[in-house]
Formats: C-alpha cells, structure tokens, sequence
C-alpha cells in the first residue's frame, strides 16, 4: 500500500487554469473544489470558516493560537486560489480582503461568462 502525502499549498494538475472567456469554467469551479476540500480549506472559500472573533483583550494563548492558525490557513487558501487565476481576473479580486469574498466575486463573474461561452458554442455548433 503505498502512502502519499497531500500537499496542502499546491493545487494538483487536474486543476485547469481557468480560461478568461470562462469557457472551462464548469470544469474548474468543479476540480477546484474538489481539490480545496481534500485540503480542507474549502469552508475559507465559501464563508463557513469565518475568522474567530474574541472580546478578551488581550487574547489567551488558545485564542491567540486559534487565531493564528485561521490566518495561516486563510493566507494558503488565497494562495492556492491564485495558482489557477488569470491576471486579469487576480487583480480584480485584490480589493476584497477576504478569500471568500474574493471567491463570491469569481463565482458570480465566470457563472455569466462560462454561460455566454456555452451559449456561444452551441451557436457555432449550430451553424
């Protein structure tokens, strides 16, 4: 039996960079998450691993621990998002902080593209 480790800061190769147009957008959105939540950071991209939010002050070692540790996880899942982004797209999502903010704005962009360009497709099919 062989055992082979997961590496939580690289995306695997079944990942496709995500076309400008959103062409493959269906396949990525599906490989990508697939690939996230085997790392388990996928609650970064969806909103459901929100940042702990303390009213102690100052923070206990455990707080100050937990806190540390969603931060480190939040930095690789934006790393990993930025693996298979294209540059336009990179630097239109740099003005939202959060990963899952940035993942919304993805999301609501190529779901309208990836549609245009199924649309587009079936019409050149047609022809």
């Amino acid at each position: 039996m062989s055992t082979q480790s997961l590496s939580t800061d690289t995306l695997p190769s079944s990942v496709p960079k995500l076309d400008t147009r959103g062409a493959n957008w269906a396949i990525f959105s599906a490989r990508f998450q697939i690939a996230i939540e085997a790392k388990g950071k996928w609650g970064h991209f969806d909103g459901t691993e929100p940042c702990p939010v303390f009213t102690d002050s100052p923070l206990t070692e455990t707080q100050a621990d937990q806190l540390a540790v969603w931060e480190k996880d939040e930095r690789t899942a934006r790393y990993l998002l930025t693996q298979r982004l294209p540059d336009a797209t990179l630097v239109r999502t740099q003005k939202f902080l959060l990963v899952a903010e940035k993942w919304t704005a993805i999301v609501q962009e190529y779901t309208l593209k990836g549609t245009y360009a199924q649309t587009d497709m079936r019409r050149k099919f047609m022809e």
